[in-house]
């Protein structure tokens, strides 16, 4: 089961609804965006798959885009969002708050820290814990989007 991880839209629907598809033909079973999403109208592309969403430091209509999101059945995390995907624990965030970012790595309690904000796609690890970065959808000379397979830990790299 695979997971999919899309970041810093800034309101490009298109490429969004590109990204989506994308990791839908590729297996994905939800889709999650972590941040700079960029206005409501990027919302109705994660409608089509369990998608989800944290808010990042470019999103300015907040509370539009949580009344939004609700009313189509896409979950909005606010600003940090924690689940279980597959018996891993999970957090989506933006990262434009380093020292959030710091402090939930010393804590060790995720298995998979998500996150955006940084124009380069990121992998590494603190402990057990596993920060992943897709990599802007804009903003960028390549646009990408990440595919993850918890349970194995893999991951791809997908440009659009």
């Amino acid at each position: 089961m695979l997971l999919g991880v899309i970041a810093n839209s800034v309101g490009r629907v298109e490429v969004v609804t590109s990204a989506v598809s994308l990791l839908l033909d590729r297996g994905a079973q939800s889709v999650l965006h972590c941040g700079d999403v960029g206005g409501r109208h990027v919302l109705g592309a994660l409608a089509s798959c369990d998608g989800a969403f944290v808010w990042g430091d470019r999103d300015r209509d907040r509370m539009g885009l949580m009344r939004y999101a609700h009313s189509i059945g896409v979950r909005c995390f606010g600003i940090l969002g924690e689940f279980e995907f597959q018996s891993k624990r999970l957090l989506i965030t933006h990262g434009d708050e380093r020292k959030v970012l710091r402090k939930l790595l010393e804590e060790q309690s995720y298995d998979y820290i998500l996150c955006g904000h940084e124009l380069n796609p990121e992998d590494y690890s603190s402990g057990k814990t596993r920060v992943l970065n897709p990599g802007p959808l804009h903003g960028s000379k390549s646009p990408s989007a990440l595919l993850l397979n918890p349970i194995e830990g893999s991951i791809e790299i997908l440009t659009l």
